[in-house]
């Protein structure tokens, strides 16, 4: 029988339907994945040499491509550039957060987010942030957008109201309630201006 005239399947196809997967299920196994296109496994090898981390890793850019930032804005300082990092890829992910322990189990090293990564660390080396500081302070970024993306998710009530009387988190819990927007979006923010006063502190202490 003649082969196709056109591939059956594109890369980009596969990575559609592995998000598809990975947002229904929270799991992403390539077996189950050949089985929803209705193709054997050895074709998703075909188009991914590199199997299921390679796979990952094209998941990767499908999310945070145009999402992280890949250069500064003219005359941007480096906090206004790593809020604006922070945005954006917090934005890829809290729609997907199921992907977010697939990213953590692996090295990065998708081009286009590598390309925003080594954005942020030149954006603080060249604020002052020096090489033994400069990772670090990659890494406190990183763990608080993936977890500020996770609790985009988390239940509208986190913590349940004890209703004791005199509880600061009872008094806390109600006080949130009552305040307009997104409880999550606000703590983001909250969290944020934190981690870069102390930085800034951080480097000026040095």
């Amino acid at each position: 029988m003649a082969r196709p005239s056109t591939p059956l399947l594109s890369r980009e196809q596969i990575l559609r339907a592995a998000l598809d997967l990975l947002d229904r299920t929270g799991e992403l196994g390539l077996p189950r994945l050949a089985r929803q296109l209705d193709v054997g496994t050895s074709s998703l090898y075909h188009h991914f040499k590199g199997g299921r981390e390679e796979l990952v890793e094209g998941l990767r850019g499908l999310l945070t491509e145009g999402s992280m930032p890949t250069g500064p804005g003219q005359g941007e300082g480096w906090q206004d550039f790593t809020r604006r990092w922070a945005r954006g890829y917090r934005a890829a992910f809290v729609a997907h957060p199921a992907a977010v322990p697939l990213m953590t189990a692996q090295t990065v090293t998708h081009p286009s987010t590598l390309a925003s990564y080594e954005t942020l660390a030149q954006v603080l080396h060249d604020a002052g942030f020096d090489d033994e500081e400069l990772l670090h302070a990659v890494t406190v970024l990183d763990n608080f957008v993936l977890g500020s993306a996770l609790d985009a998710c988390a239940p509208v009530e986190v913590w349940a109201d004890s209703g004791r009387p005199g509880s600061p988190l009872s008094r806390a819990i109600r006080a949130t309630k009552a305040q307009p927007g997104d409880r999550s979006e606000r703590a983001f923010h909250l969290g944020l201006e934190s981690l870069l006063t102390g930085l800034e502190r951080l480097r000026d202490d040095r």
